[in-house]
């Protein structure tokens, strides 16, 4: 009887919807650290015009939310996401260390789209919107982008095409468009490469930072890691300190 009485309660457990008022699934229930993982499907009346984006993205929530807004980090992958399903795109290394025990971590929503090919901003944008919609917790004034190589270019052209929506953004080992950055001065930018990348990615990022500094911005900087190459560079970012203690420092309005 006993037995009965606790299979019993399993299964009426299971059958309690979530906060959201819809019942717990298998992607609402991945949980590792104070992170619920979600997969979002875009509609297909905005995913139809998407170029290249795929109109599953993850959203990890953090589980406990207070009266404040929660800002949104965006990780954008490099080429080798592509490649990726979106089951293989979860629980990133980006995306864990915001699990781990050691430290105090912020209370943060991390957005992870995937795209089939370079990033498209307008498509990136009607995804944000949907997200955005549907998830009214998150802080609109503290919305960040960061990406690697094919990201790294990706935050950039995003930003350069939209930089009132970002309060901050960290691009690293890309080759910058320098055509519309008189847009980006007020746009805090952190970029990063090795100094063994191609010639046309270390070159082209100090020249975004000497040209964004002649236009009179003082909220972009740089960091070159001396000896690292293409491979070698994210092994020294995650080094780096102050790196999330800077992009969350950041906020709307400047």
């Amino acid at each position: 009887m006993k037995f009965l009485n606790c299979l019993c309660s399993i299964v009426l457990l299971s059958l309690i919807p979530n906060a959201a008022g819809g019942q717990v699934g298998k992607n609402s229930g991945d949980v590792r650290g104070s992170l619920r993982l979600e997969v979002i499907a875009i509609p297909g009346e905005i995913a139809d015009d998407f170029v290249g984006l795929n109109p599953q993205v993850i959203l990890y929530r953090p589980l406990k939310v207070g009266q404040e807004k929660v800002p949104l980090l965006i990780f954008l992958h490099g080429s080798g996401g592509s490649r990726r399903s979106i089951e293989r795109s979860r629980w990133t290394p980006d995306v864990r260390r915001f699990t781990s025990s050691k430290g105090a971590k912020p209370s943060v929503n991390i957005l992870v789209p995937q795209s089939n090919g370079p990033w498209d901003p307008k498509s990136l944008n009607a995804m944000l919107d949907h997200v955005l919609q549907k998830n009214t917790t998150i802080d609109t004034h503290r919305i960040y982008c960061v990406g690697y190589s094919m990201g790294g270019k990706g935050t950039w052209e995003w930003a350069m095409a939209s930089p009132e929506r970002f309060a901050a953004i960290i691009p690293k080992a890309f080759i910058p468009d320098l055509s519309g950055i008189k847009g980006m001065v007020q746009l805090p930018i952190w970029a990063m490469v090795g100094t063994k990348d191609s010639r046309p990615r270390v070159q082209g990022i100090q020249g975004m930072e000497k040209a964004l500094k002649e236009l009179g911005s003082t909220v972009v900087k740089t960091t070159i890691f001396d000896g690292a190459n293409h491979g070698s560079t994210p092994g020294e970012i995650r080094k780096l300190e102050g790196v999330y203690e800077w992009l969350f420092s950041q906020t709307l309005p400047r």
